[in-house]
């Protein structure tokens, strides 16, 4: 019984943070002072945490450099638009996006490394995506992707997806904030290649 209500709690606080991201995105939210664009290169001197036996840091540079990379950004792992519409189709597409030439297919969250495991296990048990957990923000606003929930999460990612080629963002799709209208999806990204 309290498993179930456990549930029902998360579930709760899961829909509020979809109805909050789109209050957000209808004001269009606190960004980052500038947004990423075509032609920029992604900050390589950070790192994002990873679960391998246990939490471990993945330096940006080795999942970038000299690598062809699709990363899509999202608001926050186990909420219902990033569960349910945006990481599916990256998951599902997986061989098509290895068929045009992509090294790694990876998820930027602002989240914690066991949070992102434990996602990972729930919805890609055969590990298609990397999980790239950005815990302190820092990745995300020194890429100008961070937008402020205030009070209900705090600096997130804004919905996006990229095309990444040895570092430098090559076709990029940008939602406004926590909003999914198709720009960030998987369908778009294998378009952009």
């Amino acid at each position: 019984m309290k498993c179930a209500a456990l549930v029902l709690s998360f579930l709760s606080a899961a829909s509020a943070f979809s109805a909050q991201s789109r209050l957000l995105s209808a004001r269009g939210g606190a960004s980052s002072a500038r947004m990423l664009a075509v032609g920029d290169s992604l900050p390589m001197t950070g790192e994002f945490m990873v679960i391998d036996s246990g939490p471990k840091p993945l330096p940006a540079k080795d999942v970038f450099a000299g690598k062809k990379v699709v990363l899509f950004g999202l608001p926050g792992a186990m909420t219902p638009t990033c569960s349910e519409k945006q990481l599916p189709g990256f998951i599902s597409q997986a061989a098509a996006f290895k068929a045009k030439g992509v090294d790694t297919i990876a998820c930027l969250s602002v989240n914690d490394p066991f949070v992102m495991a434990a996602w990972s296990k729930d919805k890609d048990p055969s590990g298609a995506v990397l999980m790239l957990a950005d815990g302190g923000a820092a990745f995300t606003k020194a890429a100008g992707l961070s937008f402020d929930t205030g009070n209900f999460g705090g600096v997130r990612c804004v919905r996006c997806a990229m095309v990444v080629e040895d570092g430098k963002v090559t076709a990029l799709g940008l939602e406004k904030g926590g909003a999914f209208d198709g720009a960030s999806s998987a369908e778009s990204m294998l378009k952009a290649l």
